[in-house]
């Protein structure tokens, strides 16, 4: 009963928040484990969430007991673990947190000093030197289509500007797409064989594989007509398009400059400790 007591006036201090309550609420004393202290302030910090006021009991309870059943298990593990063994853990615990410490600097340093703008004319030069690193896994496709109604008055005008698609057609044709019942213009990006026919429902994969490169392409159901064409096709194997790869390129490209940056930073510091007497090497 006292255990409940104790977590019903904790509850209530949650749900109080009352600013005259709120410093006696941190310094508040939950638990203790032999030399070792658990306060509201500590609760606090792990930001419980909950839905009731039984809710709150059971989750602060849990906490507090996987809090003493730590420390407990920690104080017999350094009276039963052997000696050699305490210190092979103790030196992996060591190397963690160097580990842990160091990282975590060189990652503010990099994002700080790094120069994370990459050009269009690096991504260029990258892509012309290694383009044989880049083969196709699978066939890509560059492709547009539009379906709209088959009574539509405008069909023969809106299907002589998509074979011919000048820049005043497109023009045309985007001012018309609200009468459109699906469309995608984007002939300049490239995708997969499922993304596409995702997109382009109205096809089936045999349909796509009896269409030609730079082939018009008309389906009709008993409503709807659509136009597509394939403005472009990469077999697999071949070289991959530059935009389909570019933020592929842009990731090698930054990490090859974080590794420079990172070689030439870990010889600095030793440089730097040397030349300051804080580093030597006796023979």
């Amino acid at each position: 009963m006292k255990i409940i007591r104790i977590f019903l006036i904790i509850v209530f201090l949650f749900i109080t928040g009352c600013n005259e309550l709120n410093n006696s609420r941190q310094n508040q004393l939950i638990a203790r484990v032999e030399n070792n202290y658990l306060y509201m302030s500590d609760i606090d910090q792990i930001n419980l969430k909950f839905s009731s006021v039984s809710d709150s009991i059971f989750k602060i309870h849990n906490y507090i007991n996987t809090w003493a059943k730590n420390i407990l298990l920690y104080d017999k593990s350094l009276l039963n673990i052997k000696d050699e063994n305490k210190k092979a853990l103790d030196k992996l615990l060591n190397q963690y947190r160097l580990d842990l410490y160091n990282n975590n600097y060189k990652s503010s340093i990099v994002k700080a000093q790094i120069d994370t703008l990459i050009t269009q004319n690096q991504l260029n030069g990258y892509y012309k030197i290694n383009s044989s690193m880049f083969l196709l896994k699978e066939s890509l496709y560059s492709y547009r289509f539009i379906g709209f109604p088959k009574n539509n008055i405008d069909r023969n005008e809106i299907t002589k500007r998509f074979i011919r698609y000048s820049d005043l057609d497109k023009t045309f044709l985007d001012s018309l797409s609200f009468q459109f019942s699906n469309s995608f213009l984007n002939d300049t990006m490239w995708s997969n064989k499922k993304a596409l026919l995702q997109n382009a429902s109205f096809l089936t994969s045999k349909d796509l594989f009896n269409i030609k490169k730079s082939q018009i392409f008309e389906v009709e159901d008993t409503i709807q007509v659509y136009l597509f064409k394939i403005e472009d096709y990469l077999s697999k194997n071949e070289i991959a398009p530059l935009s389909s790869v570019e933020n592929t390129i842009r990731n090698i490209v930054f990490n090859q400059r974080k590794l420079e940056f990172l070689k030439n930073f870990d010889q600095e510091i030793i440089n730097d400790a040397i030349q300051n007497k804080k580093f030597e090497i006796y023979q």
